[in-house]
């Protein structure tokens, strides 16, 4: 979707959101974007495993799925997230600033701009059960006090389980992923 209509879907929805939460402001968006048939980002989250050393991924939420992709060596490192993990679009909708992003990219990324052989695609509808646990494991003691480090994701399909690590300092808090995911999936999650 380009910027301009997006400001469409804006001044069009505006008498909408009046009285909504942030979370049924994004929800709208999702079913604008659904009923035009625009696939778009909602949500993104940065995986790893060993530290940043093992397999790393971004999950890429969108209306429709989960795209997970696997990070090049450099992005292992230098991974510029979103703001607790929400998409630009997304974030605009929920801004107190209005901040105004003219040249703002968020379409979702065809494959020729990824590793289609190391990545691949999860379907909303082949999804059984998602898990976001809290990761009461990961907890790190250090003279300033306790810090959870790492949070978890589990999918299960009918053919698949996938197991994600997601760091707290790529991701942020826990309870606001927790609301972001509840409000891109279009199914209920377990929280642990």
């Amino acid at each position: 979707m380009e910027y301009d209509e997006f400001k469409q879907f804006l001044k069009d929805k505006s008498s909408k959101f009046s009285h909504k939460s942030d979370m049924e402001k994004i929800r709208i968006f999702i079913n604008w974007c659904q009923k035009k048939r625009n696939e778009e980002l909602i949500l993104r989250l940065s995986s790893e495993n060993k530290g940043g050393w093992g397999n790393n991924y971004t999950l890429d939420f969108t209306t429709n799925r989960i795209i997970v992709k696997k990070k090049s060596f450099f992005k292992k490192f230098a991974d510029f997230g979103y703001t607790a993990g929400l998409a630009p679009y997304p974030y605009l909708i929920i801004d107190k600033k209005k901040v105004n992003y003219k040249k703002m990219k968020t379409i979702v990324d065809s494959p020729h701009h990824y590793d289609v052989n190391s990545s691949f695609v999860i379907m909303y509808n082949e999804i059984n059960e998602f898990v976001f646990r809290k990761g009461i494991d990961s907890i790190v003691t250090n003279m300033l006090g306790r810090a959870i480090v790492s949070n978890y994701i589990k999918i299960k399909t009918n053919d698949n389980t996938f197991d994600f690590i997601i760091p707290v300092n790529k991701n942020g808090k826990f309870d606001d992923i927790r609301i972001w995911l509840e409000t891109a999936l279009p199914f209920q999650i377990l929280i642990k």
